[in-house]
């Protein structure tokens, strides 16, 4: 067996800085990995136009237009019978011009020396 006196003694704050360089290691990883296979995934979606290629090379999408309301197209949007309304609004009142007199300026006399 190996003798374990051989090995230097390892500080606890080296072995947690191995410990974090480790994970950060692996999330890089990870995170690199996780783009590729994006931009693999990506790239591959965009060769074809969805539809059917006809024998004379023409596209035929059969994709039908998207619903405008589909609540409404189902029949259960709420109000959906009923005529709109346009609420408006009533003109705000006009309001009172009220002016707020200035303060007094103060009084800046100086007081004459008192007599004995």
């Amino acid at each position: 067996m190996a003798d374990d006196s051989d090995l230097p003694a390892r500080d606890p704050r080296d072995a947690q800085m191995q410990r974090v360089r480790v994970g950060l290691t692996g999330l890089a990883a990870v995170f690199l990995l996780t783009l590729l296979a994006a931009s693999i995934l990506g790239m591959l979606g965009q060769d074809e136009p969805h539809g059917v290629r006809l024998a004379n090379g023409a596209v035929v999408g059969n994709v039908a237009e998207p619903p405008k309301e589909p609540l409404a197209e189902l029949g259960v949007a709420p109000g959906g019978n009923q005529p709109k309304t346009i609420m408006v609004a009533p003109p705000p009142a006009a309001r009172p011009i009220v002016t707020i007199a200035p303060p007094p300026a103060p009084h800046l006399a100086v007081p004459a020396p008192a007599r004995h």
